[in-house]
This record gives C-alpha cells, sequence and structure tokens, in this order.
C-alpha cells in the first residue's frame, strides 16, 4: 500500500504539469486571438501589431516554464539557465538598441499622428512630403523628386517642422 502511495505522489506533479500545459495552449491561443481582434482596431502597423501580441504570448509561456520548473523541483537546472538567457537578451537588445530605438520612435510617431503621408515636413535638413512610414523608416520626397529614408529615432529626436499643404488654384 504504501509503495502504490509512493507512486501516487511521484506521479502527481507530472500530471499537473500536463494538465496545466494543456490547459495553457488553450488559454494561450484564445489570449493571441482576443489580442488580434483588439489590435485590429487600432492605428497601429501590423508589424507594431505582431511585435505586441508575440510579446504577450511569449511572457504568458514563460510563466508556464516557470510554473513548470517550480513544479518538478528543477528550479536548480532552469534558474541558472533563465539568468544566461537574460544576459543574453540583454547582449542582443544592446546590438540592435539603434533599430529598438527606431521602432519604439516609430510606434509613437504613428500613434501620435504629428503627421501623415501626403503632409510636407522638414527634418534633419531634408524638406519633402512624406509618402511612407513605417515602424523603423520614414520616407520623404523632396522637392526634386529624390527619396530619402530616415530612421524615425532620428526625427523624433531632432524634431521636425510641419508644413502647411499647398493647395492648387485654379484658372490663373
Amino acid at each position: 500500500m504504501i509503495d502504490i502511495l509512493k507512486i501516487f505522489q511521484a506521479v502527481v506533479p507530472y500530471l499537473k504539469v500536463i494538465l496545466v500545459l494543456a490547459v495553457a495552449f488553450f488559454v494561450i491561443g484564445i489570449i493571441k486571438r482576443l489580442i488580434r481582434r483588439f489590435l485590429s482596431t487600432t492605428a497601429l502597423p501590423l508589424d507594431a501589431q505582431n511585435i505586441l501580441r508575440r510579446a504577450v504570448v511569449y511572457v504568458l509561456w514563460f510563466a508556464v516554464l516557470i510554473y513548470i520548473t517550480h513544479e518538478l523541483e528543477l528550479e536548480e537546472i532552469f534558474m541558472p539557465l533563465i539568468g544566461a538567457s537574460v544576459l543574453v537578451g540583454a547582449a542582443i537588445a544592446l546590438a540592435v538598441k539603434d533599430a529598438l530605438g527606431d521602432a519604439v520612435a516609430g510606434i509613437f510617431l504613428l500613434l501620435d499622428r504629428h503627421f501623415n503621408i501626403g503632409d510636407e515636413i522638414e527634418t534633419m535638413k531634408y524638406r519633402g512630403e512624406i509618402i511612407d512610414v513605417t515602424l523603423r523608416k520614414t520616407r520623404i520626397k523632396t522637392g526634386d523628386g529624390t527619396i530619402v529614408v530616415l530612421p524615425n529615432g532620428k526625427i523624433d529626436s531632432s524634431g521636425w517642422v510641419l508644413h502647411e499643404k499647398k493647395t492648387e488654384t485654379g484658372g490663373d
């Protein structure tokens, strides 16, 4: 009788982990769909929506992983690995900090709506019509037809001047 009890006690954590994984797949799938629906109603570009959705999903799976390591008493093995992964993540973030800065600035430029496609702006010694704004870059067509691609982080930090649109006058 004692052997069966010991076996049951040894199996229970694994059954809990299997149950948690099954529930996590289901719940995280629902959360992903809800986030997709919510973000589709915002003015964020698709690449920003994907980044936000993935960030939420990664955080949820990380929480599931922490629970599993705790339940299976694997902290001694996984905690140093998680610590090392944080260091690797920090190193990668430092390596791509300009791209991340441009992406964050792009999100703010797109959300704030200070200027739109077709507006004429002057920034960083360039003056022209905005023809495209993405998460990382803004494209401006200057008066001589040159297309200038500027990083959003530089535009945000250096500022810009929004010029009134030229109106077409008829007949003269």
